[in-house]
C-alpha cells in the first residue's frame, strides 16, 4: 500500500514536512485502511474542507463539525438540551443510534 521501503512513520514525516500533498497523504491513509476505487462500500474518504456555501470563501471552519456549521449553534444546543437523552446525532439516525448506543 505504501511505496516500497516506507513505514507509516515515514509517511507521516513526509507529509508533515511538506514533501507530499494533503491529497497524496489522505489517499495513502485510505489505501492503508483498505479503501479502494471501484467498490462503493470501500471508496476513499476525503474530508469536507471547502466552504461551498459562499463563492470564493475558501476553507471551512474546521473547529466546528459539518453538522454544527449547517444547523447552527442555537439549533444544535436546543436539540442537545431538550432531547430525552442529550445527543448530537442527525435526526434520521437519532433514535436508532441512541438505541444502539444505550444497548
Amino acid at each position: 500500500a505504501l511505496p516500497r521501503g516506507w513505514s507509516r512513520v515515514e509517511l507521516a514525516t513526509r507529509w508533515s514536512e511538506g514533501r507530499m500533498s494533503n491529497l497524496e497523504y489522505l489517499m495513502a491513509l485510505n489505501t492503508l485502511a483498505g479503501r479502494r476505487f471501484g467498490d462503493a462500500a470501500l471508496h476513499p474518504i476525503l474530508p469536507w474542507v471547502s466552504d461551498l456555501s459562499v463563492k470564493g470563501s475558501g476553507w471551512r471552519d474546521l473547529s466546528k463539525s459539518k453538522f454544527r456549521l449547517t444547523r447552527g449553534d442555537v439549533q444544535l444546543d436546543m436539540l442537545y438540551s431538550h432531547g430525552q437523552h442529550p445527543h448530537h446525532v442527525t435526526e434520521p439516525l437519532s433514535d436508532l443510534s441512541l438505541s444502539i448506543y444505550l444497548a
